[in-house]
This record gives C-alpha cells, sequence and structure tokens, in this order.
C-alpha cells in the first residue's frame, strides 16, 4: 500500500484486532480499501427480527469509526442510501451512493443542484450483513480526496445545442432529427441532463450525464472504424470545457392466455415442435406470441426486416406506442410452423419467432429459479425511471444503420435500450442469419441467453438518479460481454456455443469458451488469461477471460499455455444442485451472486487503464466472497473459486497463491479441453497414473495366477505417477499413496505393496512451482524415480476378478488445496479378435441412499460395422440403495480392420513436423473429415522441448499403413518465451485412430461412475510406428514351473469399472460425458 495516509494503518490494525483473518484489497488509486471481508461487528445475542431496518444505521456506526479507510473521513456524511435488499439466504445488502458538498463559491453551481450536494458518479459504498446481523463485509469505489476546481462554464441549453453541432457533420443525422425532434424537443437529448462530479484521468470534473444521441466510432466490437455513425447512448460531457468525456452506446450484441406451438431452427433439417405460452385476440382465430403467465409480460413480434424498425427511436417508439407487429399465427390452429422456401425468403420463416418467444420463457424461469428474479428489473428501481419492463423480443430485424452495409442476413444480435419521456423501454434483437454459416441466430440458446444476460446486467446497477445500467465503454463493455458469455455458459451448458445452428461441416463453433483461442472458430483468437489484456481492446476478445474462468468453475477443464508455468491448470467441475425445482451448475449460484451483491458498487469508468482494468479483480473478489456465502469458507466450491481464477490469471496482486499439487484426471473431467491440449485420455483413465511394464504407457496391468505346479507367480507391475504442482510455490515433502481394489468384490481399498509386501510410497520431496515429476513429453519413457512396483496377489480358488481399480493420493506438507488430490485410472483393454466377439463382464451399482432407476449409456468411436452392446436386458431395472448386479458388454469385430482403416479416424497422431519449424511431434487429430481423398481435421500437439501447436490440418492418408501427409496451419505456442505465430508447415505421421467404448452409469442424466474399454489393433509397419503393449491378460509361467517369469500383456484389468467403489469420489466431482 503506497497511497494511504497515517491513520489508515491504524485503523486496518485496529480490525485485525477483531478479526486477525482479516481480508483486505486496498486501491491505490483511490486511496482506500476497495473491500474489507471478515467478521467486523460481533453478532447480536439474538439475531434481529428485522435485519433491513438495523442495517443501515449499523453500517453507518461502523464507519463512523472505520470509514477512513473506505472514503473521506466524514464518509459517513457523505453517503445516502440508494437501495436496500434481502437475498435468498436471509443476507442484507446496502447500497450507498457517494456525494460531494461544493463549498459554495459558485452561485450558478448552486442553482443547478439539490441540497447542495452533487453526486460522484459512480462511486459507491456497500455494506453486506449476514443473517445473523453480522456485517460480513463492506466494498468501496468511493474517493478518498476530491477536490473540484474547475467552475460551470456550460448550462443544458448551451449543451444541447454544442451536441446538435457535433452530429450534424455526421451521415444520417437529417433523417434522424425529422424522425426524433417532433417526440423529443431537447433532441439530441432524450433526458434532461443531469450535473455530476466525474472522475476522470486523475481529475474531478464537474460533467453533464444525459442520454441521447452521439457520433461514435466504433464498431459492436468496441474496435475503431474509419468513419462515425449516429447512435444512441449515454454522454457524459465535461460542464467547463465541453468536452466529451465518454459516449457509451446503450447497444449490446450476441388478452386470454392460451397454448400453441411451433418449429424450432433445431435440429437442423428436422426442428423440434416447441409448446409455447400465447394469447388469443378476443375471439379472432388470431393468436399472438405473448407470454402473460409471469409478472413480466413475454413479447415477442416479427419486425419483417423492415428497415422502419431498424433504429433505436424507431424501435423504441413503436413499442412504447404498440405498433409494433407481434408475431402473429391468423390460421386458428395456434401453430407457428411456416419455414423458408429458400434462402432469399428467410424472412418468411417462423421459427425464430418461435425459439425467440421460447427461451425468453426459458431464460426468466432460470433466473426465477436461480434467485427469484422477476425478469429483467426484479422490482428493484422505482417507476419512472424504470417500470415492471416487459420482456420484447424481435425476431427478423434488420441491423441499426450504423451496421451498415450488413443486411437482414446479418449473423448478429443485440440488446438495446432508450429512454424517452423518463422511463425506459429495453429489447432483444435478432437478425436472420445467412443460413449458410450459420442458421437464425435466435435458434442457438446461448446466443439468446447471451442476449438476455446484458438486460440482467443492466439491471443489476443503480446510479444516482436511479438509473439501470452499466457503462459500455473500456474495460465495462468487456465486463459486459464477458458477464453475458459467462451466464449464457452457465444457462444452457454450451461452452462451445453455435454449433447447433451451423450447417457448416464440421459445424463451426461461435467463440469457444472451452478454448478461447482457438483459431478454427467463427470468432477466433480470444483471450483466456488476464496477462494478455493489453494485446486488443475488443471487448469480447476480454470478456472471454471472465467466461473461460466460469467454463472452469462449471463444466471443468484444463487451462492451457505453452509460454506460461504451469503449462497444464486442471480445474475440476464443482458439481450441481438443485435450486427453486431446477437443475444448476453450483457456479451459477456464485456468480449470480457476485453480480448482484458484490459488482454492482463498481466504479464508472475513469480513463485510467491501470485502474480501470480492475474491474475483472472486483469480480474476481466477488465470486470468492459468493462461494464463501454459500458453501463456506475452504469449501470445495470456494477453493475451487480461486483456483479458477488464479488460472485465468486474476489472483490478487502482491499475494501468492500457494503450493497446489494435483493430477490430471481421467479424460470424462475434462473431455470439452482434450481436443485442445493433444492429451488423448480415454473417459475413465489418467495420463497421470499409468503402467508400463514395456512398450508404450497404457493402463495394463498382469494378473499372477497359480502355475502348474500349484505355487503362485510373483509378477509385479510398473505403475507411474506424475504430480503436478500447479501452485507458484513449491510444494514440500510431496508423497504419494496407492490403492488398489478388485471390482465387484467386498475387499475394498488395498495398499498396493511389492511382492515382499512393502507398502508403497512415491517420495518426491521437494516439488518446484508449476512444474511436475516428469514432462508430459516423457509419457512413453517415464523415470524409474517416478514409479513404483504393484504385486497382485494370485486369486484364490474359484475367484474370478479380471478388473481392478488403481487410486493415487498426494499430500504435501504446504498444499493450499486438498480437494484435488486423488486420481484414478479405470479403463479395459480387448485385443483385436476379428470374428470372435469379446466379452467384458462389468459391475453396476448404487450408491445413493435412495432407489434408482438403471440408466446406462454406451458410446464410442468404432467403425460403422463394428457392434457393442449389452446382453442383459436392462429395461426397467431399480437398483436398491448399495445393490449391485453383474452385466455384460460384447463387442463384435469384423475381420479387416488391422489391413485397412474404416472411420472414424479421430485418434492419436506421432510423427514429425517440418518448414519454418521442425522435429518430432506427438498429439491429437480430432474432428476430422474424410471424402475418400482428402482429411481435414484439428491437429494439437507438442514440439519436443519447443512448444505447442493447434491448428487444422489436410492432407493424405493412407489407410492401409496408417500414415498421414499434409499441411498444418495454426497457432504455435512457444515454450517459456510467451511468442506466438502462425506457420505454415508440413507433417508426416502414423495416425492411431481411437477404437474405445465407453461405458458410463448415469442418474438423471448426471454420470456417477463408469468404464472405458480400448481395443488393440496392431499398427501396420510404417516410418512412425510405435510399441504398442502385448495383448496377454495373465502370468504365464514358463516350462519347469518357473515362478517368476511372465509374458507381456494387454490389460484386460488393470483400473477398470470403479462403479462399486470409486461413488464417493465421483459424485463428489461430477463429471459430464461427450453428448
Amino acid at each position: 500500500m503506497r497511497n494511504i495516509t497515517q491513520r489508515q494503518p491504524s485503523l486496518l490494525g485496529q480490525l485485525r484486532e477483531i478479526d486477525p483473518n482479516l481480508n483486505i484489497q486496498w486501491d491505490e488509486i483511490r486511496g482506500v480499501a476497495s473491500s474489507i471481508r471478515g467478521n467486523l461487528t460481533t453478532a447480536p445475542a439474538v439475531a434481529p427480527t428485522n435485519l433491513r431496518a438495523v442495517a443501515e444505521p449499523n453500517s453507518l456506526a461502523f464507519l463512523e469509526t472505520y470509514g477512513e479507510l473506505l472514503g473521506p473521513p466524514d464518509i459517513s456524511r457523505s453517503l445516502r442510501l440508494l437501495r436496500s435488499r434481502t437475498d435468498d439466504l436471509g443476507w442484507v445488502h446496502l447500497e450507498f451512493q457517494q456525494y460531494y458538498y461544493p463549498n459554495g463559491e459558485q452561485p450558478a453551481l448552486r442553482e443547478l443542484i439539490q441540497d447542495n450536494a452533487i453526486e460522484v458518479y459512480g462511486s459507491k459504498l456497500a455494506a453486506h450483513f449476514k443473517s445473523d446481523g453480522t456485517l460480513i463485509e463492506v466494498q468501496s469505489s468511493c474517493w478518498r480526496d476530491i477536490q473540484v476546481d474547475r467552475e460551470l462554464a456550460i448550462n443544458p441549453q448551451q449543451l444541447q445545442t454544442l451536441l446538435l453541432q457535433r452530429i450534424e457533420p455526421v451521415q444520417g443525422f437529417s433523417e434522424l432529427r425529422s424522425r426524433v425532434e417532433p417526440q423529443e424537443g431537447s433532441f439530441p437529448l432524450t433526458d434532461p441532463p443531469r450535473l455530476v462530479v466525474y472522475p476522470w484521468q486523475n481529475a474531478f470534473r464537474l460533467a453533464w450525464l444525459s442520454y441521447g444521441y452521439g457520433a461514435y466510432n466504433r464498431d459492436s466490437r468496441g474496435e475503431p472504424t474509419e468513419f462515425p455513425n449516429i447512435t444512441y447512448g449515454q454522454l457524459v460531457i465535461d460542464a467547463t470545457t465541453g468536452e466529451e468525456i465518454l459516449f457509451a452506446p446503450t447497444i449490446h450484441t450476441a388478452e386470454t392466455a392460451d397454448t400453441g406451438s411451433g418449429l424450432a431452427v433445431t435440429p437442423l433439417g428436422s426442428p423440434t415442435t416447441r409448446t409455447l405460452n400465447i394469447v388469443r385476440l378476443d375471439t379472432t382465430s388470431t393468436y399472438r406470441l405473448k407470454d402473460t403467465t409471469h409478472s413480466r409480460d413475454i413479447v415477442t413480434y416479427d419486425a419483417a426486416c423492415s428497415t422502419s424498425y431498424n433504429s433505436n427511436s424507431e424501435i423504441g417508439t413503436a413499442l412504447v406506442n404498440g405498433t409494433l407487429p407481434v408475431s402473429e399465427d391468423t390460421d386458428g390452429d395456434k401453430n407457428w410452423n411456416r419455414v423458408p422456401s429458400a434462402t432469399v425468403s428467410r424472412t418468411d420463416g417462423q421459427q425464430p419467432e418461435v425459439d425467440a418467444h421460447y427461451f425468453a420463457q426459458q431464460q426468466y424461469e432460470w433466473y426465477d429459479a436461480l434467485a427469484g428474479r422477476d425478469g429483467w428489473d426484479d422490482g428493484q428501481y422505482p417507476n419512472p425511471p424504470v417500470p415492471p419492463l416487459t420482456i420484447n423480443v424481435l425476431a427478423h430485424c434488420y441491423p441499426p444503420d450504423e451496421w451498415a452495409p450488413d443486411d437482414c442476413t446479418t449473423v448478429n444480435a443485440y440488446h438495446w435500450g432508450r429512454k424517452a419521456a423518463g422511463v425506459w423501454t429495453y429489447w432483444l434483437a435478432f437478425m436472420n442469419g445467412n443460413g449458410t454459416t450459420y442458421d437464425y441466430p435466435a435458434g442457438s440458446h446461448f446466443i439468446f441467453a447471451h442476449e438476455y444476460q446484458h438486460a440482467i446486467t443492466n439491471c443489476s446497477f443503480i446510479d444516482g438518479a436511479n438509473n439501470p445500467g452499466l457503462t459500455y465503454s473500456g474495460w465495462l463493455g468487456a465486463v459486459h460481454e464477458g458477464l453475458s458469455d459467462t451466464f449464457g455458459g452457465l444457462s444452457t451448458e454450451q461452452w462451445r456455443p453455435g454449433t447447433d445452428i451451423s450447417p457448416a461441416t464440421p459445424a463451426l463453433i461461435f467463440r469457444n469458451l472451452a478454448y478461447p483461442r482457438d483459431a478454427a472458430a467463427y470468432a477466433s483468437n480470444r483471450l483466456d488469461h488476464f496477462d494478455d489484456r493489453n494485446t486488443t481492446t475488443e471487448f469480447y476478445a476480454r470478456g472471454t477471460i471472465l467466461a473461460h474462468c466460469a467454463f472452469l468453475m462449471g463444466q471443468g477443464g484444463v487451462h492451457q499455455r505453452a509460454s506460461r508455468t504451469p503449462v497444464l491448470i486442471p480445474v475440476y467441475s464443482m458439481g450441481r444442485q438443485t435450486v427453486g425445482g431446477k437443475d444448476f451448475l453450483k457456479a451459477a449460484r456464485i456468480w449470480y451472486r457476485a453480480l448482484t451483491n458484490y459488482f454492482s458498487n463498481i466504479g464508472a469508468a475513469t480513463g485510467l487503464p491501470a485502474n480501470d482494468e480492475n474491474t475483472f479483480r472486483t469480480l474476481r473478489n466477488g465470486c470468492v466472497s459468493a462461494a464463501e456465502d454459500i458453501y463456506g469458507v475452504d469449501s470445495l466450491e470456494h477453493k475451487t473459486t480461486i483456483l479458477a481464477f488464479y488460472a485465468v490469471g486474476l489472483h490478487p496482486l502482491g499475494t501468492t497463491y500457494g503450493a497446489d499439487v494435483t493430477f490430471l484426471r481421467w479424460g470424462a473431467s475434462w473431455w470439452m479441453s482434450r481436443p485442445y491440449i493433444g492429451i488423448s485420455s480415454p473417459n475413465w483413465s489418467s495420463v497421470d497414473l499409468f503402467i508400463n511394464n514395456g512398450g508404450a504407457s497404457e493402463w495394463n496391468a498382469l494378473i499372477n495366477i497359480i502355475d502348474s505346479t500349484g505355487n503362485p507367480t510373483q509378477y509385479e507391475n510398473t505403475v507411474y505417477c506424475r504430480v503436478r504442482n500447479v501452485g507458484d510455490q513449491a510444494a514440500q515433502n510431496v508423497q504419494v499413496k496407492f490403492y488398489y481394489a478388485k471390482v465387484g468384490t467386498p475387499s475394498g481399498w488395498l495398499d498396493v505393496t511389492d511382492k515382499d509386501g512393502n507398502i508403497q510410497v512415491l517420495n518426491i520431496g521437494t516439488l518446484v512451482a508449476g512444474e511436475s515429476n516428469f514432462p508430459d513429453s516423457a509419457q512413453n519413457s517415464p523415470p524409474a524415480s517416478a514409479s513404483v512396483k504393484w504385486y497382485i496377489p494370485p486369486l484364490a480358488a474359484g475367484e474370478t476378478v479380471d478388473h481392478f481399480c488403481l487410486k493415487a493420493v498426494v499430500i504435501s506438507d504446504n498444499d493450499v488445496n486438498n480437494y484435488n488430490n486423488e486420481v484414478q485410472s479405470n479403463i479395459a483393454y480387448a485385443p483385436y479378435t476379428p470374428g470372435t466377439p469379446f466379452r467384458l463382464p462389468f459391475i453396476v451399482t448404487n450408491p445413493l441412499d435412495e432407489e434408482i432407476a438403471l440408466e446406462l449409456k454406451v458410446q464410442g468411436p468404432l467403425p460403422r460395422r463394428w457392434k457393442a452392446r449389452i446382453l442383459e436386458d436392462t429395461q426397467g431395472i431399480r437398483l436398491k440403495p448399495r445393490e449391485e448386479r453383474l452385466l455384460n458388454l460384447t463387442i463384435d469385430m469384423p475381420p479387416g480392420e488391422d489391413q485397412q482403416l474404416e472411420p472414424p479416424f479421430d485418434g492419436e497422431v506421432r510423427g514429425k513436423v517440418f518448414g519454418s519449424l521442425s522435429g518430432p511431434f506427438a498429439g491429437t487429430l480430432t474432428d476430422i473429415t474424410w471424402g475418400g481423398q482428402r482429411l481435414k481435421g484439428r491437429l494439437v500437439g507438442t514440439l519436443d522441448e519447443i512448444g505447442s501447436l493447434i491448428g487444422n490440418f489436410e492432407g493424405t492418408l493412407d489407410v492401409k499403413t496408417w500414415q498421414i501427409k499434409g499441411r498444418v496451419t495454426g497457432n504455435f505456442q512457444c515454450a517459456g518465451t510467451g511468442n506466438t505465430s502462425q506457420p505454415c508447415l508440413g507433417l508426416e505421421a502414423c495416425l492411431r485412430p481411437l477404437r474405445r467404448i465407453d461405458i458410463s452409469q448415469l442418474v438423471n442424466g448426471q454420470p456417477i461412475n463408469g468404464t472405458t474399454v480400448q481395443v488393440q489393433v496392431p499398427i501396420p509397419d510404417n516410418p512412425y510406428t510405435w510399441k504398442l503393449p502385448p495383448t496377454n491378460t495373465y502370468v504365464v509361467p514358463e516350462a519347469g514351473g518357473c515362478k517368476n517369469r511372465s509374458l507381456l500383456f494387454l490389460a484386460v484389468a488393470i483400473a477398470i469399472l470403479l462403479f462399486v467403489l470409486m461413488w464417493l469420489y465421483v459424485t463428489q466431482q461430477p463429471v459430464e460425458l461427450i453428448p
């Protein structure tokens, strides 16, 4: 802390005496604590019966003593209460506005302000009380030292003249003026200006703040344009000089009740039919898309791609006057089923109207169940300026003039708001899409949810005049887009959105939140780490940092960056829970609480990038506080939130994260990241826990038997374990313990021992920050120092156990997160036996306390002629608590696979690249398309000791030798330097397609356990072939009864079928399989 007064350290000391674990975030620019969290007051003996009534005086009492930490010494007298809210936990949240009291030497100024006080725009203080009355956190964006030196020189009339002069030369001015001025006599303003103190670029300026039309020279992404255009937004004008401090558009881009139906956009080609809430017009045969079943109406309009409805003034006026056409069905069948007859007649299709109406209901009810929210406004504002807002949705909308030369086939959507006659109106609008890259954007639930969240974000903020809105400019614009992507993902769980409405092959990802740097996405090369924030000023690119963090918390995945240490940071989903009768990702509760309770007091844009970027850090702190509130300090959810923000570079400045030892768990925990990090891992096994007794490292164990002489064989498998320290501090005294279980027996977890009975422990000692005990590149040649021995005792007489589960648990003296310290490997292999079905017994179980229906999913990338099926009829089976059943999987393998490959081809690649970069390459090739001649797909992997490559491959495949040749274009990250390039390289390699069957047991659609069977097909000889494990399973004694020699093997048996014994672990850490 540098910007601190002489008294402030003493006050901090006093607070730390009350709570030694106090958490303080300091704002160096403002010279105040931006957040103080801890037990700031002692809880009353009896919780207050009306906490909201006592919260304000209790807040002011705290500020009387400690206020100088949060603003000027007399802060309690310069605050006015804006609003008070009680949340779903019974906590009370107060929001105060800071005011400035001028000295009174400016008579002109005194005439324009009330109560001798001027609002300090964006400067707020929030106080948060637990339900027992304890003050748990105070946040401040107030300024400690306010000095207004300039005098008022421009009055409201002069302001109007000045603004007219500025937009008069811009194209479209005359038409706009003739259209708007009759309704708005103060054109170009639509709201009376009010005087504020606006903090801007290290000064406190008197400024006029209003809403109206201004010249804007940036596009919808926030990037500069060659020529300005006129658009509607928030205006901040220096009241002394007339300088435009800020112009922030408000547009943000991505009867009788009855029920009807309509055709959706998706699935493309065979759309589903949706049930719709509608109204009937009197007793006619006309029905309209109007939902009156909620506390706020939902109305869907058909703008018919008319240029009469493509400007803020036209749409806003038509909505208020009721002249915008509501989507109708006039033939009396209540069915919106008209589809376009051709690409040129896309406006005729009713599908986007159906989806827009349906998704509006879905989003409304999602927020209602999550937090009891009523529509957009949630009743949080006085009326005026904010009435209960109708959810207005426009389909077939022509783009705004400022998007010219776009037309109705634009692939876009937006949220817009307008204040006229002192009242706000909001709406969402969706263009038609082009039908080639993307179909109707309204057909994407994610895109709709993204736009809907813009309204939620705006209506989570309030200024001193009771206006909603978060300024759409600079870093706050990035917050807007980041939150819309975040809640779009959390509510729809579409983290690679757009594929559902993309007719392209392969389907095109709109914006990849699982891997924002995806060069193949429609909106490509976005950001996923805060250190890269200054490589662009685009709102969407910066916003994906937040959305990627939400992906890690919600879905769970791996943050990858070859140029940083650590290269991989796995973050596992914190799980799900039922709230308000709906199933939610826990991360959704955390983000919503952070937005509405801990972020709504964020300061205005100040024009100081080093300060404005702190909005992202404020969001981070809010999410951490929300996780503590809901789930408790040091809970899994709390620790996961901290880890996810650390992974994207948003750990608090000046503090260390600590040591965090963990593993890359089985692939089901991070399947959505799998195509982007170049590591092939089956759903139910881990690349960090495996066996290598010769050949490639996979999941192979040899089972000891009783030999022909009656003596036991004593083969020791070699188990390898990779431990990753993803923290920023060295991990001390790192140890790994190992366990195994005979699946389907009551033996439980057993210690892994060598043949002499010695319990195996891997002592790693000190593990450097950001490093592993051996690198990923050494997967097939792991060091002996990372291994232990595993002796599997011979089976007892009559005992048949082919399947085991292997588990590793890591500990460290200074580990900061003990929720990610376990890994299990669990997979089955089958030799390629053409013409002979392979049979695998497996166990299903009910790990819960109530009876469940047996729900199984069998899936895998097998060729068309292969068949995998469960022999038993599982229809209608119900399992009692702890009940087990034995089932059997069979795999029919036709001949010829070892002679000639058949699709699908997704799999592992090993070979070499050449060109501007050259060297050995190992990785994966996925999303493959094949027309018999050319092979295309996404290639991801590493060049030994050089860096990582992700890009698009196009070339040839020899289906007899499995060899591929071609070129790769994409992004290369140089290890350690941070340099990124876009090379075009040659590739020659061997492609080993995956031949896996994943068996998953689910409860209510969510996997609770599973196993993977991998069929090992011999690789033909080619220059890049690698050695695979042999295909035997049991130790086979040599002739003469030698007990200790064995053949190498294929593991039908390591670590498979954890259906009984892994249930607790899996249900605590839910995963999601590829749909």
